[in-house]
């Protein structure tokens, strides 16, 4: 290394006229050989001493190299302290600027979930039925064992999910329609009063118009009905049959004011009422009494007295079992047994 040390770098950099590749080749000899650097350029200094611009006293000048690269190192170390430092404070407010947004979007991302799939959702429980009232001011009501779900942004988007029974009062706005969907169909209006059944277990769908103009699109079958008022549009999604007739209307509401109204309906159709109607659990013992019709309006009749009433027109006879509660303490509903007389 000392062989190859130039002497005229050492005259520029004691002059303090030097590159900075001079002062690296100069930081890199006293890297090198740290104090013993003078040690070996003593050899060579007697050659440099011949040279007029040259320094007159080695140790001079290797003093003042020596103590400037001093300086410069401390000078870095404390650059390098203060960048640490600084660092560790860029580090600790990342991490709590990186926690708080990933806070933000957690949150957010929560909310845009809870947003996407939470869902209002109103019930009428089995033997009873509800009013219920929307955030349009649409309002209405839901027969035993229904349920409707919309969403929390339902004023831009009209749309309620039917399951079971409900009776709608659609309020009108221009250009905004309103939707009920039920697994067998699309119903769209625009303002009006209707009736919808879609209970799934019934054979069928059914929608009445009582005032207004409703469209109906069917999802599971292929069709497409404007319905006028006291109108009856049935989808059998047993047959794949669509019916469409005229009715008074009134009868296929009367439930929600609290009339069982059973209009010549097959027995199997008119016992998934009264199940319904009374939360209990029939069993038909015979497939073919379901074929047989039956006619009737009930109003605050007792279980019981339906029962008489339905054997004295059609050839069936009857058993009701007391509720029966379960090992694990759950009551049983009551149950009535039907069979051929």
């Amino acid at each position: 290394m000392t062989k190859n040390i130039d002497k005229d770098l050492l005259i520029r950099y004691s002059k303090g006229k030097y590159s900075y590749n001079d002062l690296k080749k100069i930081r890199e000899c006293f890297s090198s050989f740290k104090y013993d650097l003078g040690r070996y350029l003593y050899p060579r200094w007697e050659s440099i001493l011949t040279e007029n611009s040259a320094p007159k006293n080695l140790h001079h000048i290797y003093k003042n190299i020596h103590y400037d690269i001093l300086v410069k190192e401390s000078n870095q170390k404390k650059s390098r302290k203060l960048f640490h430092r600084i660092t560790q404070i860029a580090a600790v407010l990342l991490i709590a600027i990186l926690f708080s947004g990933l806070g933000y979007l957690l949150s957010k991302s929560d909310f845009q979930n809870k947003d996407q799939f939470a869902w209002v959702e109103i019930n009428a429980p089995l033997g009873s039925r509800v009013e219920f009232f929307l955030p349009d001011s649409s309002r209405g009501w839901l027969n035993s064992g229904s349920k409707l779900k919309y969403s929390p942004n339902f004023i831009d988007n009209r749309l309620v999910n039917l399951t079971g029974e409900g009776y709608f009062e659609v309020k009108h706005f221009d250009n905004s329609k309103f939707r009920v969907s039920v697994p067998d169909m699309n119903i769209d209006v625009l303002g009006t009063k209707f009736n919808v059944s879609a209970y799934h277990e019934d054979d069928f769908t059914e929608v009445v118009l009582e005032k207004g103009k409703v469209e109906i699109t069917g999802k599971t079958g292929n069709f497409n009905q404007i319905l006028k008022p006291n109108e009856k549009i049935s989808f059998n999604h047993q047959e794949r049959k669509v019916l469409l007739s005229e009715v008074n209307p009134q009868k296929s509401s009367a439930w929600k004011e609290g009339m069982l109204v059973i209009d010549n309906e097959p027995l199997g159709t008119a016992l998934n009422r009264i199940e319904r109607w009374y939360n209990i659990s029939i069993v038909i013992e015979n497939e073919n009494l379901k074929e047989y019709r039956f006619k009737a309006t009930f109003i605050d009749e007792p279980l019981e007295e339906v029962l008489k009433l339905i054997a004295k027109t059609t050839p069936i006879k009857y058993k009701i079992d007391d509720r029966v509660i379960s090992e694990n303490g759950v009551v049983n509903k009551r149950k009535v047994t039907i069979k051929l007389k």
